[in-house]
């Protein structure tokens, strides 16, 4: 069955957004080219794009922009995008780590060859530069997340592996827990997420 599409006038129309917002993430790759489809119309040429996918992605970028650069949620998409295996995997680069990121890590591990870092290591860094950005936890805090996630990185499953940062009468706790964590201080649950957010997101 082939793919339902919807046009460029409908798709402005359902969703609120301009002409120019559209071609700006389009220009930023957060909308992939190939999603663009000139084909024939009674009115001569128009453009296509696959319903469902766009709608998706759209709704994502709105959730996504007011808290991220356009740079940053490109970024996200393009790590998602990268998906080669059903186990997870991806494979990600340092480029796509921010320099300042780069340089925490270096200042924990100096012996450490960037080159090498594995996939838990860079999903981790890619979270540490979210939180950083929204100022979810402070730089002596991602420090000792990062050291966790060192100490440990051959036991930690990529795709079940949930990280957890409770903070109560200003004492933190990291906790990163492969298949369901349990947690009964849910009110100072500052962050909750699964390791491979980055790269299992339904966003297609």
């Amino acid at each position: 069955m082939s793919e339902e599409l919807i046009s460029k006038k409908d798709l402005l129309q359902l969703t609120g957004i301009s002409y120019g917002q559209l071609y700006r993430w389009k220009r930023k790759n957060i909308i992939p080219e190939e999603w663009f489809m000139k084909k024939s119309s009674f009115t001569g040429q128009e453009t296509f794009f696959p319903k469902q996918r766009i709608l998706d992605r759209i709704e994502k970028i709105k959730e996504l922009k007011d808290d991220q650069s356009l740079d940053d949620i490109a970024r996200v998409f393009s790590i998602n995008e990268e998906i080669i295996s059903d186990r997870g995997n991806a494979t990600l680069s340092l480029e796509q780590i921010p320099k300042q990121v780069v340089q925490i890590y270096q200042s924990l591990f100096p012996n450490t060859k960037l080159e090498h870092l594995g996939t838990v290591q860079l999903c981790s860094l890619l979270f540490v530069n979210e939180w950083l950005s929204n100022g979810s936890v402070t730089i002596d805090e991602i420090k000792q997340f990062l050291n966790l996630v060192e100490t440990h990185k051959t036991q930690i499953n990529m795709v079940e592996a949930t990280v957890i940062y409770i903070r109560k009468f200003g004492m933190g706790t990291w906790i990163i827990g492969n298949h369901e964590t349990f947690v009964d201080q849910k009110d100072s649950i500052l962050i909750n997420v699964t390791l491979s957010s980055y790269l299992n997101k339904s966003i297609k």
